[in-house]
């Protein structure tokens, strides 16, 4: 599904969605630096919620991503991000897998489309097609995540809450929460706190709860951060932040009161 930049601009704004550039120097003008023809591309399951943040031209794909995170990549279509999650440039996602296991890998033997079609007219030929089952699972960015520049992900993987991939990484696997890892393919490089530590951030989930309620608690201490957010989640001082996020059927309803 797309919709024009112009058409789209309005709702960015209302949406305090930012999509950042030359020119754009508050919400309101949000997608400015894009030519208003600009096609912008989002998928029906879109859930963008408000205050997240795009950089560059990673604002002509629309996806599926929670409060205060902002990324500077164009993301695939089979991403979701949660919240309070730091992206880099050039992070992309792995192409199809081939059957590694057969005899060949070419699409020839499963996948023909264009090309072997014009080979069987040219050639007055019937090709045979083998089944090859694969789909591309969705790949999970949990809160607080930090991925650098250059990161490459495989499909069906979960990076975990406040994980941290490396520059120039490819991602394989699953990444448990609160660990650092990098390399190709990327390994475990360390532990960002100790067990008690990531266990009592995961507990608070403090993700969950508004920077106004967050920012006078210690966050350069975390465990102590972390008490505090439990403490306040106890004793009832901290109320769950909610916002209503820009979906494919906003956009819709939108698009039928213009015409």
């Amino acid at each position: 599904m797309k919709i024009a930049m112009s058409d789209l601009q309005p709702l960015l704004g209302r949406y305090r969605i930012l999509l950042a550039g030359r020119g754009v120097d508050s919400v309101e003008k949000s997608g400015a630096s894009y030519a208003p023809t600009t096609q912008v591309s989002y998928e029906k399951d879109l859930e963008l919620y408000p205050y997240t943040t795009f950089w560059g031209t990673s604002g002509t794909a629309l996806p599926r991503m929670g409060e205060f995170s902002y990324t500077h990549s164009k993301l695939h279509r089979s991403i979701s991000v949660g919240r309070y999650t730091s992206i880099a440039k050039g992070m992309s996602v792995m192409g199809a897998r081939h059957p590694l296991e057969w005899a060949s890998t070419s699409p020839v033997f499963y996948n023909q489309r264009l090309l072997a079609d014009t080979y069987s007219h040219d050639r007055g030929v019937q090709l045979e097609s083998t089944s090859f089952d694969y789909k591309q699972g969705a790949i999970t960015i949990g809160n607080d995540v930090w991925i650098g520049e250059k990161v490459s992900l495989g499909h069906g993987i979960t990076i975990g809450d406040g994980a941290v991939i490396a520059s120039n990484s490819v991602v394989t696997k699953d990444v448990a929460p609160y660990t650092v890892v990098g390399g190709l393919p990327a390994q475990k490089i360390k532990d960002r706190f100790d067990p008690q530590i990531v266990q009592a951030l995961q507990d608070s989930a403090w993700w969950e709860f508004a920077p106004e309620d967050l920012t006078r608690f210690e966050v350069n201490h975390p465990q102590v951060f972390a008490t505090q957010v439990l403490q306040g989640r106890e004793e009832g001082g901290l109320t769950p932040l909610r916002t209503d996020p820009l979906t494919a059927k906003v956009i819709a309803g939108y698009l039928a009161a213009q015409k």
